[in-house]
């Protein structure tokens, strides 16, 4: 007598196992799943790092073709835009979007909170030490290859006192920002990826064209800001409190609380 009720709390118990796992994959952190592993991240990190020395070769004959404005104004005014992912305000926006539109991923946004604000200091830290010049700083006319190999370090902060990051390129604060919130809503959003991806280039065409960073200014905060990423997934650092706020299966919860009370009903038809 009991045996279609039973079919039917089964059906119920699947069709509860498939709306929670959509329920967790729609914005899991698992870089297993999105096809990223941590050693990918460290390493890709490691090579953005490296190709700052090669890319300084090109630095100052970059600097002087974006310092000529060969950019149309709408082109200028669309790539203004792509400071989204860089600018505070920006990133407020991009996050109030996810709050308001995707429920389901809002246990995400502190970690996209530390993303975004902790890349960005951090690649403040690496300035403090690092005395190097903005191209606008130098005379780009006269500047040669030589000129961008203006490295020099204050490993004893004797010039702290005098630190002004609007003076100091490397590496660039803004592009770390964007850097690692891109890949926190590459993680949290597979859908738009590509979005994501072209926002973030988009991030490096506008630090050039406004001659605030040479391009080794860039590959130095894209840097920065996958350390960052993988500072804040990695289960034995800051990855391990962003995983800990992730909710249970609440739909699972509710269907088998439904069912419960449902078993407690008196069986009439017996």
């Amino acid at each position: 007598m009991n045996q279609p009720y039973e079919d039917g709390a089964a059906d119920a118990e699947k069709t509860c196992d498939a709306t929670m796992a959509a329920y967790h994959s729609a914005c899991k952190p698992s870089l297993l799943n999105y096809r990223f592993r941590l050693s990918t991240l460290f390493g890709m990190g490691i090579m953005l790092l490296l190709c700052v020395p090669i890319v300084t070769l090109i630095d100052v004959p970059v600097a002087r073709w974006f310092a000529g404005d060969p950019l149309p104004r709408e082109v200028y005014n669309a790539v203004e835009l792509m400071r989204v992912f860089s600018h505070g305000s920006g990133v407020f926006l991009v996050l109030f979007g996810i709050f308001l539109m995707a429920p389901h991923c809002r246990w995400q946004l502190p970690r996209l909170v530390t993303l975004a604000v902790g890349a960005g200091a951090f690649a403040t830290v690496g300035r403090i030490f690092v005395l190097r010049p903005r191209p606008t700083g130098l005379n780009l006319d006269v500047a040669s290859i030589d000129s961008a190999w203006l490295w020099a370090f204050d490993w004893t902060l004797s010039q702290v006192a005098t630190f002004d990051a609007s003076t100091r390129a490397f590496p660039s604060g803004n592009m770390a920002t964007a850097t690692a919130l891109t890949i926190g809503l590459w993680m949290v959003l597979p859908s738009g990826r590509l979005l994501f991806g072209l926002i973030c280039l988009g991030t490096v065409v506008q630090r050039l064209a406004c001659s605030a960073h040479f391009p080794s200014d860039i590959f130095g905060g894209a840097a920065f800001g996958v350390f960052w990423a993988f500072i804040c997934y990695h289960p034995k650092l800051l990855g391990n409190l962003f995983d800990k706020m992730q909710p249970e299966s609440e739909p699972r919860r509710r269907s088998l609380t439904v069912i419960r009370s449902e078993d407690e009903r008196p069986n009439i038809a017996a």
